[in-house]
């Protein structure tokens, strides 16, 4: 499974392919082993239970799809607003002594490395990472030192602490949308209503075998498309479609080593 999270375009080559392979398969076995006479009978019976099971999985399928792609855009958003809490920390620093001023800027850069280069990686199993979080709690520790003697610094130490308790909830925020999954019976019936529908299309009798053919293989395509799109999105952290690091990288290069005695 994890294979899959980390190579999505061709996991998805291959399970849409052989889910196409795999119902053409079954289609040609039971036009083979079922007599003509069986599927053209109750056609009409046939059509309106497809087309009521078809729109209840359609549906389904659609509830399941706009959820996991809200989890991943929340994700998104939420890494986006922790960077701007970083941001803004290393902006708040500014009016304090240098000495201050460089140390706590200093630990708001480990810490945005630290995510970078360490929890990113554990994210995509669902974990955070201790070093991240050990460079989280040196914020603090570094805030909890200062002493803020003018009305400016006053000022803007507070709006520090603000922004660090709000950073904390963006921190746990993210780390939680990396444990997001679709629950096990979800699957169940997601897989069971992708076999049961493909399957009873081949109940019909269609005067063309080669559209038979087709339409079968394009049915099953699409919806093991969209069943793949759903775990890939199920994990906003893991794979070739995941939340990227980026905004925490422009940080980093936006403050290097000569920026951070700048007021």
């Amino acid at each position: 499974m994890n294979y899959l999270r980390d190579h999505t375009v061709l996991a998805a080559i291959v399970v849409v392919v052989g889910s196409t392979v795999l119902g053409v398969a079954g289609l040609l076995v039971t036009l083979r082993v079922t007599p003509r006479s069986l599927r053209s009978e109750d056609t009409e019976v046939k059509a309106a239970f497809l087309s009521m099971v078809g729109v209840l999985y359609a549906i389904l399928l659609a509830f399941v799809v706009v959820a996991v792609w809200s989890d991943f855009s929340d994700a998104a958003q939420t890494s986006q607003l922790e960077v701007t809490r970083l941001a803004n920390l290393l902006r708040d620093a500014g009016p304090l002594p240098v000495a201050d001023r460089v140390a706590v800027r200093r630990d708001v850069l480990t810490y945005t490395r630290r995510v970078v280069d360490d929890e990113w990686p554990t994210m995509a199993e669902g974990r955070e990472s201790p070093a991240a979080a050990a460079a989280y709690r040196g914020i603090w520790s570094a805030h909890y030192r200062l002493r803020p003697t003018t009305e400016a610094q006053r000022a803007f130490y507070g709006e520090a602490v603000t922004r660090i308790n709000d950073l904390g909830q963006n921190r746990r925020l993210r780390i939680i949308s990396s444990r997001s999954t679709v629950s096990a019976p979800m699957w169940i019936l997601l897989i069971a209503g992708f076999v049961a529908s493909t399957v009873f299309t081949y109940l019909f009798d269609f005067s063309s075998r080669t559209i038979h053919v087709l339409s079968v293989a394009t049915i099953t395509g699409l919806t093991a498309f969209v069943l793949f799109l759903i775990y890939a999105l199920q994990h906003p952290f893991a794979g070739s479609i995941a939340v990227s690091p980026a905004p925490y990288v422009e940080l980093l290069q936006q403050w290097g080593p000569a920026t951070l005695g700048r007021p």
